[in-house]
């Protein structure tokens, strides 16, 4: 793991920046449970997605990682994407080095 999404995933475990991400994604769901945007993009009978304490587990289709693996998963993007876009959303900028070239 780069040193700069190990500081976004020690950086983002609070629940409002939590909850901020997956809306700002398009999640949908209630409390700590939302549709997976891999395997039910556009919703169903119940949320099996699970977001806690940074972390998230889909246990429909086994789908889990950290806050960058859900923005990578929702977003279809790598992690140099997925960093870039987590700056923007959050306005933060960590500083670490660059992301070494795929």
């Amino acid at each position: 793991m780069s040193d700069l999404r190990h500081q976004w995933d020690n950086r983002i475990h609070d629940w409002p920046t939590i909850l901020k991400v997956a809306s700002d994604l398009g999640l949908s769901g209630s409390g700590h449970h939302f549709f997976c945007p891999g395997c039910r993009p556009t919703g169903g009978k119940q949320p099996e997605l699970v977001i806690h304490d940074g972390n998230f587990e889909c246990f429909r289709c086994g789908a889990k990682g950290d806050v960058v693996g859900l923005v990578k998963l929702a977003r279809h993007c790598d992690t140099e994407t997925a960093i870039a876009w987590l700056e923007q959303e959050t306005g933060e900028q960590l500083e670490g080095d660059p992301l070494p070239p795929p």
